[in-house]
C-alpha cells in the first residue's frame, strides 16, 4: 500500500487548461485601445483616420483577410448583417470614385483617400468580430468587457464633471499628436468627456453600452450583484451628467427598445429605479437638472444653425443624388450639420444611405431573431441589449457627425459585428450542416456560364471607365474688391467715420448686387465654390470670420469667386463683376453729393488674376474602379457557380 506522500507525487496534479488567443482576445485588445487611449492622439499626418484604434483595427482586416484565404471550405449560410456591411462598403467605395472623377479642392481629396482607410478600420473590427467568434460563451466574454471598460472611462467622466479637471491631457503619447479641443462648459459646468475628442463623442459611447450593461446585469448570474450593477450606474449616471441632450436621448430609447421584451414586473423595477436615480441627481445636483430643463427648452444657436443648414446641404445632394461627392469630403468648410446621416446622404448618396440604414436594420433584426424563444438566459438578454446599442447609436447619428470621431462609429461597428456573430452562433445547425445545391448542370458548362457573367461585369465597367476618362474639368478664379477710407479726413461723407464703418458699406455694396442678380446659388462657409459641385457661376460675399455659428466680419472686402467652362469665360465675368461692384460702390457717394476727395475708395487685389484650371484625377478614379470592377467580376463567377451546384 502506498503512502500518502508517495501518492501525492506519482499522481500529477491538475494543470489549469490554457487559453489560447482568439478573435476576442484581439478584439478586447481593440476594445481597450478604442477606450483607453484618449481618442485625440493621432499620427498628424494621417489625421483622423491616424489614431491606434484606426490602425489596430486595419491590422485586425488584415488578419482576417488572411483567415479568409486560409480556410479549406466555405461559409454558405448568407448572414444578413454580413451582406449589408459589403453593401455599404461598396457603396463606400464607388462614392470614392465618384469623388475621384470630380474637381474638389485639395483638402477634400485628402479626405476622400482617408475615407478609404477609416472604412478599412470600420471593416476590421466588423469582419472579426462577425467571423471569428466561435461560440456563445466567448461572444459574452467580449461583451463583459466591453461594458466593464465603458464603466472605466465613465467613471473617469465622473471624476472630470466633479473636480473639473480633464486628467488625460497630463498623460503623454510619444509618437502622437494631439488634437485637444480643450474644455467645453454648458450652464457653469464642465462636460465631461472621458477618453473621447468631444463631450458628444463621449455621450454616444457611453449611452449605447447602456443596454449592453442591464442585459449583462439582468441576465449574467455568474457575477455578483456589485459587479453586474456597478457598470449600469455609472454609464446611465455619467449620461446625466454630461449636459447633452443626444446622451438622454440615446439613453432613454435603449431602455425603451428593451422594454417589450421584459416581463411586466421587471419593467416595474426598472421604471421605479430610474425615477428613483432622477430624484436622487434632483437632491445631489439641483442645478444639473435645471441645465438639462434648459437643453430642452429650445432657442439654441448650434440648433438653428444646424437646421438653417439644410437647405445648403440639398443643394450639394442634388448634384450627386445616387452615390454621393465622397466619403468623409463634406468637410466644415462647406457647413458643420451635426448630423451623420445627413452628411452620408451626401457623402455617399440614396444608394449608400440606404444600405447603412440596411446594415443597421438587419444588425437590430438578427440580434432579436437570434434569441431563443421561451428562454430567459444571458444569451437571450444579450439578444435584447445588442439590438437596443444599435437603436442608441443609430438615433444619436442624427444629432452629431458620430463619423468624425473614432470612438462612436468604432463600437458601434464592432457591436454590429457581435451581432453577425450572434445570429451565425444561433443558427448552429444551418452552419455546420449547410444544405448543398445538386448540380443542375455539368461542371464544364457552368464554369462557361460563370465565365461569361464576369465578362460582363467587365463590359459595363467599359463605358464607364471611358466616361471616367472624359470626365471635363474645369476653370476657376478669385479676386478682392477691397474697401479703403477717404485719401483725407474730409467731413461731410456720413458712410464713414473711421474703417471699422467700411464693413457695413461693403455688406450694403454686396446686398446691392445681390438684389440685380440673386443670390449665389451655393455659399459655402469659406470653402471655394467649385468644390459643392456646381460647373459653372459666382459667389459675391463679404468674408465671415466668425464661420457658421457667429458673424464676426473683420475686413472690408468683397470676394468673388467665378466658375465657368474655359479661362476665357471667367476672365471676362470677373471683369463684368467687379466694374459692377465698383460702380455701385461709387453710385450711392454720388447721389449724396460726397466731395470727390471724401469718397470712399475701392481698389481691387490682385489687380490681375490667373484663371486656375481644376483637372479630376482620372488615373486615381480608373483604379478604383479597375478594384470594384475585378471585386464584382469575381462575386458574379461565384454566384453563378453557387447556384448551379459546383461552387
Amino acid at each position: 500500500m502506498l503512502k500518502s506522500s508517495e501518492h501525492r507525487r506519482r499522481v500529477p496534479l491538475p494543470q489549469p487548461a490554457r487559453v489560447q488567443a482568439d478573435a476576442v482576445t484581439g478584439l478586447t485588445v481593440y476594445a481597450v485601445v478604442l477606450l483607453i487611449v484618449p481618442s485625440d492622439r493621432t499620427i498628424a499626418q494621417l489625421g483622423g483616420a491616424g489614431t491606434p484604434a484606426v490602425l489596430l483595427s486595419i491590422g485586425l482586416m488584415v488578419w482576417w483577410l488572411w483567415y479568409r484565404t486560409r480556410l479549406a471550405s466555405r461559409v454558405r449560410f448568407s448572414n444578413p448583417v454580413y451582406l449589408t456591411f459589403l453593401a455599404f462598403a461598396a457603396a463606400v467605395m464607388i462614392s470614392e470614385v465618384v469623388a475621384a472623377t470630380s474637381n474638389l479642392p485639395q483638402p477634400d481629396q485628402n479626405a476622400a483617400d482617408m475615407g478609404i482607410l477609416r472604412l478599412a478600420g470600420f471593416a476590421g473590427a466588423f469582419f472579426v468580430a462577425a467571423d471569428g467568434i466561435q461560440s456563445k460563451e466567448r461572444l459574452a466574454v467580449l461583451c463583459r468587457r466591453l461594458v466593464l471598460l465603458g464603466a472605466v472611462v465613465a467613471t473617469l467622466g465622473m471624476y472630470q464633471f466633479l473636480t473639473g479637471t480633464v486628467l488625460i491631457d497630463r498623460f503623454p503619447t510619444p509618437g502622437l499628436a494631439s488634437i485637444d479641443g480643450g474644455v467645453d462648459l454648458r450652464s457653469g459646468f464642465m462636460r465631461p468627456r472621458g477618453t473621447a475628442r468631444h463631450a458628444l463623442e463621449f455621450a454616444a459611447v457611453v449611452s449605447s453600452l447602456v443596454p449592453l450593461a442591464i442585459a449583462l446585469c439582468i441576465g449574467d448570474r455568474k457575477l455578483g450583484f456589485i459587479r453586474r450593477f456597478f457598470p449600469v450606474a455609472v454609464l446611465v449616471g455619467v449620461s446625466f451628467i454630461s449636459l447633452t441632450r443626444s446622451a438622454l436621448i440615446g439613453l432613454a430609447l435603449g431602455i425603451l427598445a428593451m422594454m417589450p421584451f421584459w416581463d411586466a414586473r421587471l419593467r416595474r423595477r426598472v421604471v421605479l429605479l430610474g425615477i428613483a436615480g432622477a430624484g436622487a441627481v434632483m437632491i445631489a445636483l439641483p442645478s444639473v437638472l435645471r441645465a438639462i430643463m434648459e437643453m430642452f427648452e429650445g432657442g439654441d444657436s448650434s440648433v438653428e444653425s444646424r437646421t438653417g443648414s439644410w437647405d445648403f446641404a440639398f443643394q450639394v445632394f442634388s448634384t450627386n443624388p445616387l452615390f454621393g461627392r465622397g466619403f468623409g469630403t463634406f468637410l466644415p468648410s462647406y457647413r458643420i450639420l451635426d448630423n451623420q446621416l445627413l452628411l452620408l446622404v451626401l457623402e455617399i448618396g440614396i444608394v449608400g444611405a440606404l444600405a447603412f440604414v440596411a446594415l443597421l436594420a438587419t444588425g437590430v433584426y438578427c440580434a432579436i431573431a437570434g434569441r431563443s424563444t421561451g428562454e430567459e438566459s444571458l444569451n437571450n438578454h444579450l439578444g435584447v441589449g445588442l439590438a437596443a446599442s444599435i437603436i442608441s447609436s443609430a438615433t444619436l447619428m442624427a444629432f452629431f457627425d458620430s463619423f468624425s470621431f473614432p470612438q462612436a462609429p468604432g463600437v458601434l461597428f464592432l457591436v454590429l459585428g457581435i451581432s453577425s456573430a450572434y445570429w451565425r452562433l444561433s443558427k448552429d445547425s444551418e452552419r455546420l450542416n449547410p444544405k448543398v445545391a445538386v448540380p443542375s448542370i455539368g461542371s464544364k458548362k457552368a464554369r462557361m456560364f460563370a465565365a461569361a457573367a464576369a465578362v460582363l461585369v467587365v463590359l459595363i465597367a467599359l463605358p464607364i471607365a471611358q466616361v471616367i476618362r472624359q470626365a471635363p474639368g474645369t476653370y476657376w478664379t478669385q479676386q478682392d474688391l477691397v474697401f479703403l477710407p477717404p485719401s483725407s479726413a474730409v467731413g461731410g461723407n456720413s458712410l464713414r467715420t473711421d474703417a471699422r464703418d467700411l464693413i457695413p458699406f461693403a455688406a450694403l455694396v454686396k446686398e446691392t448686387y445681390a438684389g440685380i442678380h440673386g443670390p449665389s446659388t451655393i455659399e459655402p462657409v469659406t470653402a471655394p465654390i467649385y468644390g459643392t459641385g456646381v460647373r459653372s457661376g459666382e459667389l459675391v460675399r463679404v468674408p465671415n470670420a466668425g464661420g457658421q455659428w457667429q458673424t464676426y466680419q473683420r475686413e472690408a472686402t468683397i470676394t468673388v469667386e467665378v466658375l465657368a467652362s474655359s479661362a476665357e469665360e471667367v476672365l471676362s465675368t470677373m471683369d463684368q463683376t467687379m466694374t459692377e461692384l465698383t460702380a455701385l460702390a461709387e453710385e450711392p457717394q454720388q447721389q449724396m453729393n460726397v466731395k470727390r476727395s471724401a469718397h470712399i475708395i475701392t481698389d481691387i487685389y490682385p489687380e490681375a488674376v490667373v484663371p486656375v484650371q481644376i483637372l479630376p484625377r482620372t488615373k486615381w478614379a480608373l483604379l478604383l474602379l479597375g478594384f470594384l470592377t475585378i471585386m464584382a467580376a469575381a462575386t458574379a463567377h461565384e454566384i453563378v457557380l453557387r447556384k448551379t451546384g459546383w461552387s
